[in-house]
């Protein structure tokens, strides 16, 4: 998917208040102290140039979907469905392909791919035109890109194949469908090429105070929760990108979609079956439309390959909501693949001279697009659909390099789809792309659910638990009775992730370091993308834990009972995150803090409950914690302890906690612990706090909240010296995992 790197421009002459010598002393503070305010800075102007670029026409490229029922029972046999739920025809040679490419890899298409001019055109806007003109001329543009992709996913939207229905009625349909969506596609394009255009000629201000028509969000109605839902429908409804090999990718073999990202759904519908029969639904989604087809309900969780951002944790803007997130199955970055010689152009990001012919082909919607956007001219970007076109595109010529992560576009996958051509991957990545699996916010139970059964695939690795041997997993009573042997169906489906990672990237590209098992020898300590943080989101919620704290003026920091002397060191780190909260928010005060100590799990939740702490900081993440008393939220871990000698169980990893029932509190809690790791991994300091993003997905009162928090307590190394000591080792986990990445799948404890 994507990263954006979002972060403000840099500036090395501080204003006095964000001097750090003006803070006032870092001493860890036991009650409430002196209070600094730090103002809003001030930015420099910046000089603007905003190049607009029109989509590809042609329909060719478009990729239909499909609605793939599968049904599994313990032997093997298929079961009836519920009603309602097609038994899918066609699911093998007779499942529609993408438009443009057929099942060996050829291209179909009418439309002339050596002629780039006719899929895209870039149009730049005059320096002296206005600001206001300019955002008019970018939204409506954003507006009708939004529109092509639309238009695209009702041509990808699932047609349930009915037993009797003729084929042959179906594929008219299909091109009926095809020709009418083709042509609003042009049309579309047409009609903004033609206003940008005459607005290049002229040089005419738009003094329309009409917003841009955009694409709506769906009203947000209350959903009942996925696993109630479940045991009614019985089909597990995964939303699921396409033609990615290794991924979900039609086999040819067995004539199934197959991939993690297949098994993963698998593994969550095993799971949540109170039988041993299981059954789940693949419903095709584009980087565009994932998060609405997510948000409107019509699945029930996306993994396709998605990016966890903190834009998308607040606030996606298509959707106008947030979304939780798993714990991330596979760790990537954006590297550049294609002809030797243009991948080293791309890598050394040179588009002049000999590398003035680099054309690299992007999917739109995703952090990849986002970032290419930010390292090069519009003039070297094609717009495709999906990875399988991108590979088509690079041999036919339309462009010569391709993107993606580095298991998506090794050489035994471009040759697979039918490049012969010479092929060179880049030795740089230029991104951070932890891919998870996406749920609405809202239903934490289900949340917490997929979580635990990705984290039960990890458990399983690390204790050698296999698909033959799933039934040694421990049960559990963590969702209740009937879901006892929830992790044992879930690894008799698909077995670890190990057995899942070997089957399906294992023959493409090797395992990646990063995505093997921590065993405690480096750090786990891993900042994720930020994303689009300049989206404008909606303020503190009404009667919410933000707008409680800033009414108040004051932070109610739980941290643990500090009888234990051995835990007096840890427990001042907890306080360093506490002031890090109280900064955040509060707008610079460090130290309108109230401490309360507690010694007991039972009673943490009960005053995260009632409302007497806002956070408690130092939790032991564990799975009972997260979900038994009262549905917690955790964030990263900040602190671990190493194991007992001799014993194979992990130690304990510490974090901040709050109540899940508050999404927009408990996402800034977690993303102020990921600031501290991403600051100290890009050398922010407390002196150049400043390099830190302004963000508007919390609305504009809480733009500085990251550049707060650093230039309080500072990045994490900072904190750790000053708890521990200057000269205190800091060893294994909580080290930061930083490039070269080391092992960063750790098993949490059940």
């Amino acid at each position: 998917d994507e990263p954006i790197d979002a972060s403000a421009p840099n500036s090395t002459n501080l204003d006095p208040v964000d001097d750090p010598a003006n803070i006032g002393s870092s001493a860890i503070p036991s009650t409430p102290g002196a209070v600094a305010v730090f103002p809003h800075d001030i930015e420099d102007a910046q000089s603007m140039e905003l190049e607009l670029e029109s989509q590809e026409t042609s329909t060719s490229a478009a990729s239909p979907a499909n609605a793939n029922i599968s049904t599994s029972t313990a032997g093997g046999s298929m079961s009836s469905l519920p009603p309602g739920a097609y038994r899918a025809r066609g699911t093998g040679a007779d499942r529609a392909r993408p438009v443009g490419i057929t099942a060996g890899g050829a291209n179909t298409t009418e439309e002339d791919p050596e002629d780039p001019e006719a899929l895209i055109e870039a149009y730049t806007v005059s320096e002296t035109a206005d600001g206001e003109t300019i955002d008019n001329l970018n939204q409506e543009l954003g507006a009708a890109r939004q529109q092509l992709d639309v238009a695209r996913a009702q041509l990808a939207a699932p047609v349930p194949v009915v037993e009797g229905v003729p084929l042959e009625l179906e594929k008219e349909g299909k091109k009926g469908r095809t020709m009418a969506i083709g042509a609003l596609l042009i049309a579309a394009v047409g009609a903004v090429v033609v206003s940008v255009s005459v607005y290049v000629t002229r040089n005419s201000s738009n003094n329309s105070n009409d917003p841009p028509k955009m694409i709506e969000a769906p009203a947000k109605v209350k959903l009942p929760p996925v696993l109630e839902t479940l045991k009614e429908r019985k089909v597990l409804r995964c939303g699921i990108g396409s033609n990615t090999r290794g991924f979900s990718l039609l086999s040819e073999d067995t004539n199934k979609l197959e991939g993690i990202e297949i098994d993963l759904c698998r593994a969550v519908a095993a799971a949540a079956s109170l039988t041993s029969d299981y059954h789940y639904e693949t419903i095709e989604v584009t980087p565009t439309t994932r998060f609405l087809t997510l948000a409107s309900g019509e699945v029930d969780l996306v993994v396709a390959g998605t990016t966890h951002t903190f834009e998308r944790d607040v606030h996606q803007e298509s959707a106008q909501m947030g979304f939780s997130f798993s714990t991330p199955y596979i760790y990537g970055g954006l590297t550049f693949s294609g002809v030797p010689e243009y991948v080293a152009c791309a890598d050394e990001l040179n588009v002049v001279g000999d590398c003035s012919n680099l054309l690299i082909c992007v999917i739109p919607g995703t952090t990849w697009m986002a970032k290419t956007k930010a390292l090069f001219p519009g003039s070297n970007i094609i717009s495709i659909p999906e990875q399988a076109t991108s590979i088509q595109s690079l041999k036919n010529k339309i462009c010569n390099v391709i993107e993606g992560e580095q298991f998506e576009a090794p050489e035994v996958t471009v040759r697979y789809y039918g490049y012969d051509g010479p092929y060179a991957m880049g030795k740089n990545s230029f991104s951070k792309e932890p891919l998870a699996i996406v749920t609405r916010d809202g239903d934490t139970e289900f949340a917490d659910f997929v979580n635990w059964v990705l984290n039960s695939l990890l458990y399983a690795e690390a204790q050698n638990i296999t698909m033959a041997t799933a039934n040694t997993f421990p049960k559990t009573s963590l969702f209740g009775d009937a879901y006892g042997n929830m992790f044992q169906h879930a690894v008799a489906a698909v077995g670890n992730y190990g057995e899942i990672y070997s089957r399906y990237l294992g023959p493409i590209a090797g395992r990646l370091k990063v995505n093997m098992l921590n065993n405690g020898d480096t750090g786990l300590l891993y900042s994720h993308p930020y994303g689009q943080v300049n989206t404008i989101g909606p303020g503190p919620i009404e009667g919410g834990v933000i707008e409680r704290i800033i009414e108040r003026e004051s932070l109610c920091c739980g941290i643990s009972s500090r009888n234990d002397q051995s835990d007096d060191k840890r427990v001042g780190l907890d306080i360093e995150y506490c002031r890090a909260l109280s900064t955040s928010v509060l707008k610079g005060k460090t130290d309108s803090i109230e401490f309360k100590e507690y010694n007991s799990t039972a009673n943490i939740a009960e005053a995260l409950t009632n409302g007497i702490i806002d956070v408690y900081a130092g939790a032991n993440v564990h799975q009972h914690g997260d979900v038994r008393y009262q549905m917690l939220s955790f964030s990263k871990p900040y602190f671990f302890e190493p194991p007992q000698e001799g014993s194979l169980t992990p130690g304990k990893a510490h974090s901040l906690v709050t109540k899940e029932d508050d999404a927009q509190w408990s996402d800034l809690v977690y993303w102020i612990v990921m600031a501290t790791f991403d600051a100290e991994e890009l050398g922010i300091t407390q002196a150049t706090s400043n390099q830190m993003p302004l963000i508007s997905i919390f609305g504009p009162s809480l733009e500085r909240v990251l550049r707060n928090t650093i230039l309080a307590v500072g990045n994490y190394s900072q904190m750790y010296q000053r708890v521990f000591g200057q000269d205190a080792p800091r060893v294994g986990r909580n080290l930061l995992n930083a490039p070269p990445f080391g092992p960063e799948h750790h098993p949490l404890p059940f």
